[in-house]
């Protein structure tokens, strides 16, 4: 049974300092987590689910051991179907980790690379969207593999009244490259995979967004972005990578990290691997109960 379905309650656009400062995110966990039963679990849960729907929009659980990882990844998918229903594209659980391959030269996601992956959201794809993302970390990276978390919403609102001809032109669809699995590769389902990087809803502004997928969708397309695109693109960059709206951290072996893929970036800062030890996260992605 799924715990929620999410209010149109909006979220609360945040700054860096706010998640600096606050601990309303960062959840410890507890030790017997894993041996509560179902209603246990989403008792629980609930304070977390509360923050995920109302609240900042990111929950950061803390205290877990990743081993036995079979225990971990089983608790791992029930905390997330006390929000939503995972989203099988990739599979419920998803290892992250390099494949020592290159996104530049092979249609591969940044995710399999040890490259940053830029501020983003979560899935390139029309048909595929999940309202959250869940990121578990089994194995650190010795050096690098930071994290970065940015409200859409307070970047929003600070377009909207410093920019609004860049907000106004973010606001028109643009194509993007497809690299899901199971995904033909014509021009005309590049052409079809258009959207916008920011769209209203019934719960307010909501962001799709990674730039190397659009500028690299509109290239094979043959229909190069604008100098006003780019400017619009420059602009949501130089706000998603402030200081002022930037919030950075570390994920520690046995975080899991829970974020509403609809109004929250992303980052993945790159890093180098323990060849022995190769960092390795556990993504899941879960939709929203009807």
């Amino acid at each position: 049974m799924n715990c929620a379905s999410a209010s149109n309650t909006p979220l609360k656009p945040w700054l860096a300092a706010d998640l600096a400062e606050s601990q309303q995110w960062i959840v410890a966990a507890d030790p017997e987590l894993a041996l509560l039963s179902t209603e246990a679990l989403q008792a629980w849960f609930a304070p977390a689910r509360d923050q995920l729907l109302h609240g900042y929009g990111v929950v950061l659980i803390r205290g877990l051991s990743p081993q036995p990882e079979s225990t971990f990844r089983r608790l791992y998918l029930a905390l997330g179907r006390c929000l939503g229903t995972p989203d099988g594209t990739y599979g419920e659980l998803y290892d992250v980790t390099d494949s020592g391959q290159s996104y530049l030269t092979k249609a591969i996601p940044v995710s399999q690379t040890r490259a940053a992956t830029s501020m983003h959201t979560d899935s390139s794809r029309l048909e595929t969207h999940p309202r959250w993302v869940g990121l578990a970390c089994v194995q650190q990276a010795p050096v690098g593999g930071g994290s970065r978390l940015a409200s859409a919403l307070a970047v929003h609102n600070h377009l909207k009244a410093s920019d609004p001809r860049s907000l106004e032109r973010l606001q028109r669809s643009f194509a993007r490259d497809v690299v899901t699995p199971g995904a033909v590769d014509p021009l005309a389902l590049i052409a079809h995979n258009r959207f916008p990087v920011f769209s209203t809803d019934t719960d307010g502004p909501t962001l799709r967004y990674m730039r190397y997928w659009i500028e690299k969708g509109h290239q094979r397309l043959g229909q190069p972005l604008d100098a006003n695109d780019l400017r619009a693109f420059d602009a949501l960059d130089a706000a998603l990578n402030h200081p002022r709206f930037c919030h950075s951290f570390q994920l520690q072996e046995g975080d899991i990290l829970l974020i509403d893929n609809h109004k929250l970036v992303h980052d993945r800062e790159a890093y180098e691997d323990d060849p022995h030890r190769p960092r390795r996260l556990i993504r899941l992605w879960l939709n929203q109960t009807p």
